[in-house]
């Protein structure tokens, strides 16, 4: 996988260089692809204190570089500095080259799971941008920039749930799972989405005075960190036994369920239409995975 990943990486480059002449773009396409392959591999062999020394190490050089090329070249320079700190991780991809024989007959028996989790990844990106495109046009800049500084917050809010689900999927995957941790995850989620909600009037007013419209969109994403954390469990979970297909169903009820829901309760509600429409989604998705789980596959912690 890391050949073939590095080769399509290696075209993509030369087709972006060649139609848009950006050097910095272009390196940026190969830097980010080995940075993911070398922390997957980490991730996957329980190497967590290598995969924490490699992310403090790229992003002190991320700063650097991008200051350092900025001045030396202008703004493009930042891209360019930004895919440089991702090559340090060329060292662990040479290593398992060399350790490691190349045997492409391991494909095939994956090949389901693989070309599930691509979608997967299609799907999730589309999914990042795709509230923001029917915002904007259906509702307007003014609701979108609310909305999206609720969505800010909520990253923050996810920032524990998000480095618990990098811990648990190598071990779900190996067949260590790890059923308290799980439990307590959620219920620190829950801490969280309280602390989010009480916090934002309190917060918001004094740090962005200007957006004080946001603190109804901050505490109702607040609440879309539960079923969110849920949903990493048990996506750890089905991704460990190898069951992308559930997940990736599990992704397009979120999809379609946060697409119409904004569609029907942006225009009744505004910005907090928006909002509730994303807390729909993760609970839909919620829903659908633990069901799966229990009355399907009834897999075993």
């Amino acid at each position: 996988m890391f050949v073939v990943g590095i080769i399509s990486s290696v075209i993509s480059l030369i087709a972006v260089f060649l139609i848009f002449s950006q050097i910095g773009v272009s390196l940026y396409i190969l830097g980010y692809v080995i940075f993911n392959l070398a922390t997957a591999e980490m991730l996957g062999r329980k190497q967590y204190k290598n995969y924490s020394f490699y992310l403090v190490i790229q992003k002190i050089l991320m700063v650097g570089f991008a200051l350092l090329f900025y001045y030396l070249i202008g703004l493009e320079g930042v891209i360019l500095g930004i895919a440089l700190s991702f090559f340090p991780y060329v060292s662990r991809i040479y290593k398992s080259l060399k350790n490691n024989k190349i045997d492409f007959s391991l494909v095939r028996p994956r090949l389901g799971f693989i070309i599930n989790s691509y979608a997967l990844d299609l799907s999730r990106t589309f999914g990042g941008y795709a509230d923001k495109l029917i915002i904007a046009p259906l509702l307007g800049f003014a609701i979108l920039g609310n909305y999206q500084l609720g969505i800010q917050v909520l990253s923050i809010l996810g920032i524990l749930p998000g480095i618990v689900y990098q811990y648990i999927l190598p071990r779900d995957s190996s067949g260590e799972s790890n059923k308290k941790l799980k439990k307590l995850t959620i219920i620190v989620a829950i801490c969280i989405a309280g602390l989010g909600y009480i916090l934002a009037p309190i917060i918001l007013p004094v740090m962005f005075p200007k957006f004080t419209e946001s603190i109804e969109v901050v505490q109702i994403v607040s609440i879309s960190v539960i079923p969110s954390t849920i949903n990493l469990m048990y996506i750890s979970k089905f991704l460990g036994n190898e069951l992308s297909k559930i997940v990736l169903i599990g992704s397009g009820i979120f999809l379609g369920v946060q697409i119409i829901s904004i569609f029907i309760l942006g225009e009744l509600l505004g910005v907090n239409g928006v909002a509730l429409a994303l807390v729909l989604g993760a609970s839909s998705e919620a829903i659908f995975l633990v069901s799966i789980n229990k009355f399907v596959y009834k897999l075993q912690e």
